[in-house]
């Protein structure tokens, strides 16, 4: 039997609104895949400077393979939106630039804002509001009973953080509840989208980030399905192998791209462009807007108990839990202001099995994903 896979053709929550019944109402994005766009299948080379299987537009990475998710730069989209529109019709597409944090989005994962709430009886969002702005790197658990979160403002020091149980922080989060709030925008979501709002300051550029998504049977405590973003590709959580993003990025014409790309300084040119044009954006800003979106192919909340528990644990910055400080030779990649926030902003709609030469080209894509898919989910 087949196994159904999802492509990318996404509705995402952009901004929530309250519209003329008083129910929340949903503005709409797509993000480009070789299914609905110019976009194609390829390799190239990551913030690493390794090459990783990608999604490519005008000859540049929109979205990057890691592990289980596809992450895609809403920057980036951005940017060929708006130095190239006919890339990216808004019509077709809608735009990249939307508000996220508490209040405009699905749900809140982490949250600066003390006392967050999220609504759907869902878990209220991990509270990153006591740290301060000089936090090195933290891992904060939603969804599970306890909801925890450890963080380092120097590493080496005894950390700060918390471990509650899960009624002191609404409930915990259950499949069944994450599908409804989906599905309260869109009937047709079965596969949450999450983003990240990254605020990188002064001299660091860039950022460690991995994170796993387990369910997780309550009766017992045993993880019955799970799914990684790391750097690594090999059906387990390198917590010590995150993706090292591109921060400040620039793409531009073989002319103007004399200076490669540097991981460590986050100054140069990190590709060439097809079409000669620059696109170029900032993941470090903390603007309020999305910096990535990513998802997992298979992810489908359908297939699983809808009491069992949805539980994200993230790992951000540079922490002895996670990478240690010195990763790529300097503390490049650490944390520098405490608040970068996680949510969870849509969902993806089922679509049709791609076609025997589309699995060929997905390579270790979405073709490994429904395998993947076997091997983790438990009998």
């Amino acid at each position: 039997m087949k196994t159904k896979l999802r492509n990318s053709v996404l509705a995402i929550t952009a901004a929530l609104s309250l519209g003329a019944s008083g129910m929340a109402e949903a503005v709409y994005f797509v993000l480009p895949t070789p299914d609905n766009s110019t976009a194609i299948y390829g390799t190239y080379k990551d913030a690493y400077g390794v090459d990783r299987d990608a999604i490519l537009m005008d000859g540049i990475p929109i979205a990057f393979k890691y592990d289980d998710f596809w992450s895609y730069s809403a920057k980036i989209l951005d940017s060929i939106q708006t130095v190239n529109p006919t890339l990216l019709p808004v019509a077709t597409f809608g735009t990249y630039d939307f508000s996220t944090g508490t209040g405009t989005i699905v749900v809140n994962l982490t949250s600066v804002a003390g006392g967050a709430t999220n609504d759907f009886n869902l878990q209220d969002p991990v509270d990153l509001g006591g740290s301060g702005d000089n936090v090195t790197g933290w891992v904060g658990e939603w969804g599970n009973d306890p909801q925890s979160l450890t963080y380092w403002q120097t590493v080496g020091i005894s950390p700060g953080g918390y471990s509650d149980p899960a009624d002191d922080q609404g409930t915990t989060s259950t499949v069944g509840e994450l599908l409804a709030a989906l599905q309260s925008f869109n009937p047709d979501w079965t596969i949450p989208v999450l983003y990240a709002d990254y605020n990188q300051t002064g001299a660091g550029d860039s950022l460690f980030m991995s994170a796993q998504v387990r369910i997780i049977d309550p009766s017992d405590g045993s993880t019955v399905a799970f799914w990684d973003l790391d750097s690594l590709t090999n059906n387990a959580w390198d917590q010590n192998a995150p993706t090292y993003n591109f921060g400040d990025i620039t793409f531009t014409s073989a002319a103007e791209c004399t200076t490669l790309w540097n991981p460590l300084t986050g100054t140069g040119c990190a590709g060439v462009t097809d079409s000669g044009l620059t696109y170029s954006g900032s993941h470090n800003t903390g603007s309020g807007q999305p910096d990535f979106m990513a998802y997992a192919p298979d992810m489908d909340l359908t297939l699983f108990n809808p009491d069992f528990l949805w539980v994200a644990t993230v790992n951000l910055g540079c922490n002895p839990l996670g990478v240690e400080t010195g990763l790529l030779g300097t503390t490049k990649g650490c944390n520098t202001n405490g608040f970068e926030e996680f949510g969870i902003a849509g969902g993806v709609g089922p679509t049709q099995v791609p076609e025997p030469h589309s699995l060929a080209l997905l390579g270790l894509g979405f073709a490994a994903a429904g395998f993947g898919m076997r091997r983790r989910i438990r009998s």
